[in-house]
């Protein structure tokens, strides 16, 4: 079980994919390493596809996985039935002559969203880790929202009915990376190999070095960063992404400017593929972790509106609580006055989870929390495009 990667993730180009912008919004602009994805003849009229977007909507991946998403017939400004075909391939893949999706033949473009957990400090993006929607999902379930207390800061003490390391919101980065040559040389594939970031640091240092000088400052990948007994299975999509910024090797109180110089990191403008320009990232907003839980659309007991916050449901359902016992772990769900507790935990006192957190692991459930996060963002940011996900193929 790669438990250890765990704790890195609070805080975790342009391919023109055409038909893929939300109804009222405009095409983003491609920058100049930008290409625009062939498509590829439809597929079998028996692929099923589900509603992903006004315009776009994405094929269902038990069909075919290498392709990502279709969009609808129209014939001016009338739609032309409701019958979707899949044309577009999935980010790293290449539509042949043959109407087939295979994988690029050599380092590619790409754009993707990351997301990760954090609280309410502001700070760069850089030399931090990322995760595909159900990939933080997941980080959240097994790290966070089954805590009650967040930790003491110097010359703070304990927040209670806080969520663990005080982490209240999602944020998400809008990423155009292109690796090196050496990353698709070694497996043919357009993600590195990944590591943790804690305190802004590459770890471990000697890995990391050994990493930077093989493959320059690559964007690297971990496909289910957890695996069974915390899941039924490893789910397909919870990928963890990293991006090394300047002095990658050192914590946050060690970034030197010689250092920012000697080890400049992959963050750049426009992504090349050279040692040191792989990835650009763009703020794409952030939702509250309130909001996707549906805390804030119960009703206070009071019946004077409803909650405004996890602090507020804790205090009322459950009281301050603390939780002396050092064996309790979030993913057990036994901290009492979580969001998530096992209703078999004596400890919890007959609390109830909320049913948003309900069946960690599994993977309808998980899916199905992705995409209300997915939806989140929609719906908070129209003109922002949906993105498929890239496949992790380190």
């Amino acid at each position: 079980m790669r438990t250890a990667v765990a704790a890195a993730l609070f805080g975790a180009s342009t391919v023109v994919l055409q038909g893929c912008s939300s109804k009222n919004s405009p095409s983003p602009s491609p920058s100049p390493a930008s290409t625009t994805t062939t498509v590829p003849p439809a597929p079998p009229a028996s692929f099923n596809c589900k509603n992903a977007g006004a315009d776009c909507v994405q094929c269902d991946v038990s069909c075919d996985p290498t392709y990502a998403y279709i969009r609808r017939l129209r014939q001016g400004d009338g739609e032309v039935g409701d019958d979707c075909k899949c044309q577009i391939c999935k980010q790293g893949y290449a539509a042949g002559d043959d109407g087939k999706c295979s994988k690029a033949s050599g380092p590619a473009p790409l754009v993707f969203y990351a997301y990760y957990a954090k609280d309410s400090e502001s700070y760069a993006f850089e030399n931090q880790d990322g995760a595909s929607a159900l990939g933080v999902i997941e980080y959240l379930h097994r790290e966070v929202v089954g805590t009650t207390s967040c930790e003491a800061k110097q010359g703070q003490a304990a927040q209670l009915c806080q969520r663990h390391f005080c982490i209240d919101r999602i944020h998400r980065q809008r990423i155009t990376m292109m690796n090196p040559d050496t990353v698709y040389t070694e497996r043919t594939g357009q993600f590195g190999p990944w590591n943790s970031f804690n305190a802004a640091a590459c770890t471990p240092s000697g890995d990391c070095t050994k990493r930077f000088e093989k493959y320059g400052y690559n964007v690297g990948c971990m496909k289910n960063p957890y695996d069974p007994p915390f899941n039924t299975k490893p789910l397909s999509g919870g990928n963890y992404y990293d991006f090394p910024g300047e002095c990658p090797l050192q914590d946050y109180t060690k970034k030197t400017d010689d250092c920012k110089k000697s080890q400049p990191g992959g963050q750049c403008a426009r992504p090349d593929g050279t040692h040191n320009c792989t990835w650009h990232a763009e703020d794409a907003g952030y939702v509250m972790i309130d909001d996707l839980s549906g805390i804030t659309s119960l009703p206070r007991p009071s019946g004077s509106g409803n909650f405004s916050s996890f602090h507020e449901w804790c205090t009322t359902m459950a009281g301050s609580v603390t939780d002396p016992d050092p064996t309790h772990h979030p993913w057990k769900g036994d901290y009492p006055g979580g969001e998530w507790a096992k209703e078999t935990t004596p400890s919890h006192k007959g609390q109830k989870s909320l049913p948003f957190w309900l069946n960690p692991g599994q993977d309808q459930a998980d899916q199905a929390r992705a995409k209300a996060l997915e939806d989140l963002f929609a719906a908070k940011y129209p003109d922002s495009p949906r993105l498929p996900e890239p496949v992790c193929d380190w």
